[in-house]
């Protein structure tokens, strides 16, 4: 085998005998490089890659001569613009991947893993860079791995490959090619005639639905639907369970907490005596019971989720119930408790790379800013969420860092802005009807708050309605903040 350089997964050269470089910004400027169209003006590396370096140019070249130590005689590095040559004997897996040719020295299967996984450096303006060009690659090494097996017949084993890459490309934050890929699993799983693998598709790609395209969406809720109905006639209840707790999720988007609850109720069930499933149902019942009449047991169940999380292989389970803990004590002024978990939901969620994820986790990180009284660090934070969550095209992510920006914004003097901005959001994305409902009633509490600051009248207004959406959803403690806030 001759010399491949590996940038899908963790960056490595393989079949040279080569020294690793200091620090990651050596493999972040090759990657910067090797998936561009062309050159690259150095002024566009130092902004991706040195924003705040005393001498960025300094920095530049230092990191250049690591990457030509890194990559010895395989890669000729320089020029300005900057340039990468390939040697004549040399294969590189992102170069392959974007040219739709066919691996050698690398398998095929790898072909989704994520540009950079776990090299990434920690500077904002490369990591958006770095979640563009990876729902780039992950699009293309899908379409790679589709062209190479086309034609293979459907089984067992096909349909759940089809399913792991569909979640790869899920997980690089392309959430649309990835449930292209899922559905097209569900397909070849009604024609190879087997209800149980069809089961697992179906529950798969109604997971990656609702949660990153369409809450409501009638397909995918048919999908979960199918999935259980199927499951729970062939036995396998770990999909059953599955299924059930995405439907409980749909509810709890909906508004409807008290069939979410029932849904969780069945999926734990389902469920019997498996640790991870059964953290995943106190995950969803805390996420339910938060901002209702039951949210004196929502923490408790949060607490469940991070206990039986932490000391397993499932970080991002992990993060996801320390961010949402971290929620539920920001709901009862637990705000020391908050600040604990969402620092640590934030290192999680770093030493993952989990972009999707980190709009969610930094709006939280915003509001615990806000509530210890550094108004001006929250809106620098609650404004980069805001760009990363419009670069992922989250609309929940969106409506959360919005709100949270515009309470950053009133707090810093200027709340008839702040008002005017929270008012734009909240209509334009409560338009869409796939915005959860808590997330609705959240931008809506708070643009009645600060209202309420230089209007009163047209605050009394807004919380009138507040408060009907409130009961009629079952999310009570929005209809306590409300009510004082009626002019009788």
């Amino acid at each position: 085998m001759g010399t491949v350089v590996r940038l899908l997964g963790p960056p490595r050269v393989l079949g040279a005998d080569l020294p690793v470089p200091r620090g990651r910004k050596p493999w972040a400027l090759l990657a910067l490089l090797l998936t561009s169209t062309g050159p690259v003006p150095r002024s566009r590396v130092l902004e991706l890659l040195f924003p705040d370096a005393e001498d960025p140019q300094a920095a530049l070249r230092w990191t250049l001569s690591q990457a030509r130590r890194a990559v010895g005689a395989a890669l000729t590095v320089g020029g300005d613009p900057l340039t990468c040559e390939i040697a004549a004997d040399v294969r590189v897996d992102v170069r392959d991947v974007l040219a739709g040719r066919a691996p050698a020295g690398w398998p095929l299967g790898e072909a989704t893993l994520p540009l950079l996984e776990g090299a990434e450096p920690d500077v904002p303006e490369f990591a958006a860079w770095l979640h563009g060009r990876r729902q780039t690659l992950a699009v293309a090494g899908a379409r790679l791995q589709r062209a190479h097996r086309r034609g293979t017949p459907a089984s067992r084993v096909a349909v759940r490959e089809l399913v792991r890459v569909g979640e790869q490309v899920m997980d690089a934050g392309a959430a649309r090619d990835g449930t292209a890929i899922l559905r097209g699993a569900v397909e070849r799983a009604r024609g190879l005639g087997d209800d149980v693998v069809l089961a697992e598709a179906l529950a798969h790609y109604g997971r990656a639905y609702v949660h990153a395209v369409a809450s409501t969406d009638p397909r995918a809720i048919a999908a979960l639907r199918e999935a259980d109905r199927l499951a729970t006639r062939e036995g396998r209840a770990e999909v059953a369970g599955l299924a059930r707790r995405e439907l409980g999720f749909v509810a709890t988007a909906t508004g409807d907490q008290t069939g979410a609850l029932r849904m969780l109720a069945r999926a734990e069930a389902a469920a019997a005596d498996l640790p991870d499933d059964l953290a995943a149902v106190a995950y969803g019942r805390g996420f339910a019971l938060v901002d209702t009449d039951g949210s004196a047991h929502a923490e408790a169940q949060l607490d469940k989720a991070v206990a039986m999380t932490g000391g397993r292989d499932r970080p991002r389970a992990h993060a996801a119930a320390l961010a949402m803990r971290g929620r539920a004590r920001l709901a009862t002024g637990d705000d020391e408790g908050a600040a604990a978990d969402v620092d640590a939901a934030r290192a999680l969620a770093t030493e993952l790379d989990w972009t999707p994820m980190r709009p969610w986790i930094d709006s939280l990180h915003g509001e615990v800013l806000l509530r210890a009284g550094r108004a001006r660090e929250a809106a620098t934070v609650l404004a980069d969420a805001r760009t990363l969550a419009e670069v992922v095209g989250d609309a929940c992510w969106v409506a959360l860092t919005s709100r949270g920006l515009a309470a950053a914004q009133a707090r810093l003097g200027t709340p008839r802005e702040a008002a005017a901005s929270l008012a734009t959001a909240t209509e334009t994305l409560v338009a869409d009807a796939d915005v959860c409902c808590w997330i609705e009633l959240h931008l809506r509490d708070t643009l009645c708050s600060i209202t309420a600051e230089f209007d009163p009248a047209r605050a009394s207004r807004q919380a009138e309605y507040l408060h009907g959406r409130a009961v009629a959803t079952g999310l009570t403690m929005y209809a306590s903040r409300a009510r004082p806030r009626i002019m009788s």
